[in-house]
């Protein structure tokens, strides 16, 4: 244990001495990049373009745009009108403004189609002359406000099945103007087109109505005006606690200004390579300044704690170099760790998390390149001072004190701690998953009160579509429309359901006017020349052909059933849309017809399923690479193993505080979870290495835990109130998600404050054997001894080595457009030993640990299969003995002979297939077999081999599946 602790802090000193030399060149190419990246870091110019989010490769999106191409888009603009009585609604000034504000919006930039009680249809049979049968009169409903009578107008709506629920409540007293737009175009303009609409409604409402928007843009634009206004309002108070809370954790506004400027710049760094990379901002990218804020304030404090301490002692030089030294280990891990679950995103379907998650990598492990190298160098030019700052004065009792409870009460904290744990595991029974657009806002905002009245009165805010496809003509059959019915009237058995409409209804409607408008008449007919008749007819008007072309193709070979819902959790939608989507097939079965379900209910419910998958799968990549990133810079497995409980426990409490508290897990909250791992395992990792290093100083368990828990506890105790203080502000944010991201932020680093200085020990008191000071000497000196023996074996003329460790860590972010779009991020850990015994005679022990998480493409699915994957191996255990001419090689182990790049018959692995992962050359990328090797050596430059492999296998190298 010793021996690693030593050999870490000489790469440290290295690194540290290394640092010092260049500290000024580096430190002002850091601020000068800083500079450099402020043009880049506009983060208030937000694209939440549907393409920001969806790729278009992906198969949902797919869908969307070919029954975009069809029938248009369904990404709409609902203008409630609510009028006090239905004589206000159906008066002549509402119906005059009605008319007019339809015309006035319909030549709004990118708009495509009004509908209204101005733009709406009515049919009426036309009287036969002689033996003619007549035809039909398809004619708007509202043709002239200044000369129809408001009451004829009022029953016609009310009597038309297709507008009544839909353009016009049941009760008369809220109709809807909805307003659809070119949806290549919208999304660039979204914004002032939105405004412009408000600019035309809003100044003209006659008394007594009141207007309401939603839709899917609506929400979509309130989601960039509150991101927008939560920048603007809450950023300046975050900024002014911040400060405050650092100054009173210090008493210097010298390193207060330090501290802010270094995030400051870590922040700059962060935006522009992020803008840099290519991407863009929208309302997940705006997550990306807190996570660095909250992480740059934890590297700054414990690097400025550990600067005043050895400054006290020290000269300037020497306490950069020990701060250094001393850090540069555990903020590295906690860096890692945290990036690298952040890297696992890039894996989602999502366009906007794979961006977060290569920006969010991108920034933590900037942040800390920054900490380490920017804040000792500034630090040099303060004067030391020799007053005692708060933080040290207040702090160090108190945990002190939690240090000894701990060390003599292990078993009861721990028990209280478990305890507590058992309490939060059960709140997690409570925790749903659902989001919900219009709960996130209050029941009084503008979008929750309009969501309130659509959904009621009219025929709801969300809504998906049934796209039908089969040969010409087929879809206008008796047989198909009578499926299309029975489809339909099992579609409105759904709670929330408010309509469902297709061809058939229409059908129906045109059917019943010619048949003298007869109820009985209200139905399909049976022939097909009957109703091929009846829709030609009706498309005579222009009218009539445009009214058809929403909802069936020109070749009556596609066709859609629009289904509209109340708003309501995004699981629920999606539920509704495969279960839809399955009765639609059992339908159409066997009918060539084929049926997909699309439409901005189907974008958006999978986006949010997309959105909450990926952050969870983040969750637990994050978890796992905790043990993982510790076993690398710790080398010690047994330590990994002791983060599992610390690491877990807060967790666990914040997610069973929000099952408790009716906090869903959803597109906003579940960041929570991957920012308290992160949170943790930085607190995790600076007490172990405290701990560590305090045993390897000669210190008692007792001793070293009091150490690690005043120091390191004081650090973490710092930022969590830093924190705390900066984001309690975000508790006056009216838009939910970010008040409960404040809160649980808050809980998440008093959580992992508690688990630091309370778990952590009590589990190293509780295995003695395993972590206490006595195992851990213990361990080095059985290293050494078995050392000593070996040497002591040996002949004395005879050269002898344990050689030095060697291998790598390599992680890679793949991404393959031509095998369908897929993902992969690959990590791999390889280590080989090598000891000479003798100078004849060599062992040699390796292994590897690969894992592998990636989305890929799944025939049929509209979204692609995410695989995890992971293998550990012994890649060899060989002895090679070696006599003059002739050498030995048995065991386990590889073949290799020749140049890699002529496939031989002893090769066990393509080279082509090495080549998708590792440089030419590598051999360690062949799969190990049972093999004896014999070589003679007749000259320097010839030699005759010979291999005998019991079991021979070709394989390949990717062994992930």
């Amino acid at each position: 244990m010793q021996h690693g602790a030593t050999r870490m802090m000489l790469s440290s000193r290295t690194l540290a001495d290394l640092i010092y030399r260049w500290r000024l060149p580096a430190s002002a190419v850091i601020v000068l990049g800083a500079i450099l990246c402020v043009p880049r870091a506009d983060v208030m110019n937000i694209d939440n373009d549907i393409t920001a989010w969806f790729s278009r490769d992906d198969p949902v999106y797919r869908d969307y745009e070919r029954f975009r191409s069809e029938f248009g888009g369904t990404r709409t603009l609902i203008v409630a009108l609510k009028a006090d009585s239905t004589d206000r609604l159906f008066s002549r000034d509402t119906l005059k403004f009605i008319q007019q504000v339809t015309g006035d919006i319909a030549r709004v930039d990118t708009v495509h189609r009004v509908d209204s009680l101005a733009s709406a249809t009515i049919v009426r049979a036309l009287p036969g002359k002689d033996e003619d049968a007549g035809g039909l009169d398809v004619r708007p409903l509202l043709e002239d406000a200044d000369t129809q009578r408001p009451e004829d107008v009022r029953d016609l709506a009310l009597r038309d099945d297709l507008l009544k629920g839909d353009l016009v409540s049941d009760d008369g007293r809220v109709t809807a103007i909805v307003v659809s737009f070119d949806e290549e175009r919208i999304d660039k303009v979204r914004g002032g087109v939105i405004q412009q609409i408000h600019d035309i409604v809003d100044p003209r409402l006659p008394q007594g109505i009141a207007a309401y928007y939603n839709g899917s843009l609506e929400i979509s634009e309130t989601y960039n005006r509150i991101t927008l206004d939560n920048q603007r309002k809450f950023t300046p108070p975050i900024f002014l606690f911040t400060v405050l809370a650092i100054y009173m954790a210090f008493r210097s506004w010298r390193k207060t200004l330090l501290a802010m400027f270094a995030i400051l710049v870590s922040v700059l760094w962060t935006l522009g390579l992020y803008s840099l990379m290519g991407f863009s901002y929208n309302v997940l990218s705006s997550m990306l300044i807190p996570l660095v804020v909250v992480l740059a304030i934890a590297d700054d404090v414990h690097i400025m704690q550990h600067w005043d301490s050895a400054r006290r002692e020290m000269d300037g030089e020497a306490a950069f170099k020990h701060t250094v030294a001393h850090l540069a280990t555990p903020l590295f891990g906690a860096s890692a760790t945290t990036a690298l679950g952040m890297l696992s995103l890039a894996t989602s379907n999502v366009v906007a998390v794979q961006s977060f998650g290569i920006g969010s990598a991108v920034g933590i492990m900037v942040d800390f390149a920054i900490s380490l190298v920017l804040v000792p160098t500034l630090l040099m030019f303060l004067k030391p001072t020799s007053a005692v700052p708060p933080h040290e004065k207040y702090f160090l009792g108190p945990l002190k004190a939690v240090a000894r409870l701990t060390s003599a009460h292990p078993g009861r904290v721990l028990t209280v701690s478990l305890m507590i744990g058992t309490v939060a595991a059960l709140g997690i029974l409570r925790l749903k998953v659902d989001t919900n657009h219009i709960n996130f806002f209050s029941s009084s905002h503008p979008l929750g009160e309009s969501a309130r009245v659509i959904d009621r009165e009219l025929s709801g805010v969300y809504s998906f579509q049934i796209m039908l496809e089969g040969p010409p003509d087929s879809l206008t059959t008796p047989d198909a429309l009578q499926r299309m019915e029975r489809l339909q009237q099992q579609l409105r058995t759904f709670p929330h359901v408010r309509k469902v409409t297709s061809v058939a209804d229409y059908i129906k409607r045109i059917n019943r006017e010619l048949n003298d408008g007869r109820a009985d008449a209200h139905v399909i007919p049976t022939d097909r020349p009957t109703i091929a008749q009846e829709l030609f007819v009706f498309a005579l008007g222009g009218e009539g052909r445009h009214e058809l072309e929403r909802v069936i193709a020109s070749d009556h070979s596609r066709a859609q059933i629009n289904v509209k819902l109340q708003s309501m959790s995004s699981d629920i939608v999606l539920q509704y849309v495969e279960e839809s989507e399955r009765l639609a097939r059992q339908a159409f079965e066997d009918t060539g017809i084929s049926v997909l379900t699309t439409g901005s209910g189907r974008l958006f419910s999978t986006l949010d399923h997309y959105l909450v998958e990926s952050q969870v799968s983040s969750f637990g990549t994050a978890f796992v690479t905790v043990f993982g990133v510790i076993f690398i810079v710790f080398r010690s497995f047994r330590f990994g193993l002791l983060t599992i409980v610390p690491n877990v426990l807060p967790v666990i409490a914040v997610l069973g505080v929000m099952g408790y508290l009716g906090i869903s897990v959803n597109i906003a909250t579940v960041m929570v979870a991957s920012v308290a791992l992160g949170v943790v395992d930085d607190d995790t990792i600076h007490f172990i290495n405290r701990y560590r290093r305090e045993i390897a100083a000669g210190r008692s368990t007792d001793e070293a835990i009091e150490l690690a828990t005043a120091n390191e506890g004081r650090a973490s105790l710092t930022t969590a109130i830093i924190n705390s203080c900066g984001y309690a502000v975000l508790f006056l944010s009216e838009y939910k998600p970010t008040a409960w991201f404040g809160g649980l932020l808050a809980l998440t680093m008093a959580v992992a404050f508690l688990a630091e200085v309370f778990i952590l020990p009590s589990i190293i008191k509780l295995l003695p054997g395993l972590f206490g000071a006595p195992a851990l000497r213990q361990t080095a000196v059985a290293a050494g001894t078995a050392l000593a023996i070996l040497l002591c074996l040996a002949p004395r003329t005879e050269a002898q080595t344990l050689e030095r460790p060697t291998g790598y860590v390599s992680v890679f972010a793949d991404y393959f457009p031509n095998r369908g779009d897929t993902t992969e991020l690959r990590a791999r850990l390889f280590a080989e030993q090598k000891v000479s015994a003798t100078d004849r005679v060599r062992f040699t022990l390796s292994g590897f640990a690969e894992a592998l998480e990636a989305r890929r493409p799944l025939p049929g699915r509209g979204n692609g299969e995410r695989v995890s994957d992971g293998i550990v191996r012994v890649h060899e255990a060989t002895t090679e003995l070696r006599f003059g001419r002739f050498d030995l090689y048995a065991g386990y182990g590889r073949v290799v002979w020749g140049r890699l790049d002529e496939l031989q018959p002893t090769d066990v692995i393509n080279p082509l297939d090495i080549s998708r992962f590792f440089f030419e050359g590598r051999s360690e990328a062949r799969l190990p077999v049972a093999v004896v090797r014999g070589r003679l050596f007749l000259s320097e430059k010839a030699s005759i081999d010979g291999v005998y492999v019991p079991v021979f296998r070709r394989g390949r190298f990717d062994q992930l599946e």
